[in-house]
């Protein structure tokens, strides 16, 4: 991992193998003339919109980064560094996801334990948005009716997430989860801790006052996302309704892009392709929609997210190593933007 953290390139180009990989494989397994004939009624504006809602995505999720991590205390930290942390963690050269990258770069700038919770809050904040949005369009599926996608995916969505909610909840109160952490091992020391960012959202909410940007910018950036989803979908002359392309879209973000190793390579390009099946588009025509969202999602942002590592890395290495970053490496990542593009 630290071998291959070291050489960005080789990662960002392992990546790229490997999400080409998983294409190419669907892509024969289902007949690579049906993928070509997928490709013959494509609508360019539905692209440039796709485009335009990608790059409003980064700086929602700057917002709602910047608030969280500074939520009970936390380091305030300077826009430019933000963007850089949120930018650099999208890249597929995070070989640990971007919530690994986000906990070396957030302890380097603060606490061990507090940019551990920070991180985990960050991944309950987004699901605590985008499972209740697949929640409803799965339950207004079930009760219209004659929807294409399929009964198995809409009930578990449909049944899952409430409970799911109620169970996080009550395990993340101080007592359960001191329960939980008293077995001893690993596997309950996490368990714990990810309770305990559960948790978090309980105060989020509480004090929206001050915590409503966190909110907010999680919202945008989802809405803009799918929204870059869809459109992708309309690029390729897919009809779908809007309810089936959410439940699409969270269904192959079983875990979120910036949870994953080297962006989801592989893993989101096959969890896509096949939830977007399951409501009703057939397999060569999915992953050519997969395709196009994640050259914008994926393989777009791997230049930003290389020219921005010179400058988080640093940090990052510092954490690694126990060290405390230099006065040096602290102010070149928090150096202006006008600075960095010069």
């Amino acid at each position: 991992m630290e071998r291959l953290r070291r050489h960005p390139v080789l990662t960002t180009l392992i990546a790229f193998a490997v999400a080409a990989t998983a294409v190419v494989a669907i892509a024969a397994a289902y007949g690579f003339a049906a993928f070509g004939n997928a490709w013959t009624h494509l609508d360019f504006a539905w692209l440039v919109l796709a485009v335009v809602a990608q790059l409003l995505a980064i700086p929602a999720y700057v917002v709602s980064y910047r608030t969280l991590v500074s939520f009970r205390g936390g380091p305030e930290l300077p826009w430019p560094l933000a963007i850089r942390f949120v930018v650099a963690g999208f890249g597929p050269s995070a070989v640990g996801g971007g919530f690994a990258l986000d906990k070396h770069a957030l302890h380097a700038v603060g606490d061990e334990d507090v940019a551990v919770r920070r991180v985990l809050g960050l991944g309950a904040l987004e699901w605590a948005l985008l499972s209740p949005a697949a929640w409803l369009c799965a339950v207004a599926l079930l009760i219209v009716g004659g929807s294409p996608a399929m009964p198995s995916l809409l009930w578990p969505w449909a049944l899952l997430v409430p409970a799911g909610f109620a169970i996080g909840l009550a395990l993340a109160q101080p007592r359960p989860r001191r329960r939980i952490e008293a077995g001893g091992g690993r596997i309950r020391e996490g368990l714990g801790t990810a309770l305990e960012a559960v948790a978090l959202l309980v105060p989020l909410a509480l004090g929206w006052g001050r915590c409503w940007r966190a909110w907010f910018g999680t919202a945008l950036y989802w809405t803009f996302d799918i929204a870059s989803f869809y459109a992708c979908l309309r690029f390729i002359g897919l009809r779908l309704g809007v309810a089936e392309a959410v439940l699409a879209y969270a269904t192959g973000y079983a875990l979120t892009r910036r949870s994953m190793p080297l962006g989801g390579a592989g893993v989101t390009e096959v969890l896509m392709t096949f939830a977007l099946h399951w409501v009703g588009v057939s397999v060569p025509a999915a992953l050519a929609a997969v395709v196009v969202y994640r050259m914008l999602n994926f393989v777009l942002p791997a230049g930003p997210a290389l020219a921005i590592r010179s400058r988080v890395y640093p940090l990052v290495a510092a954490a690694n190593d126990g060290r405390e970053p230099s006065g040096r490496a602290r102010r070149r990542a928090a150096a202006p933007l006008r600075a960095f593009q010069r």
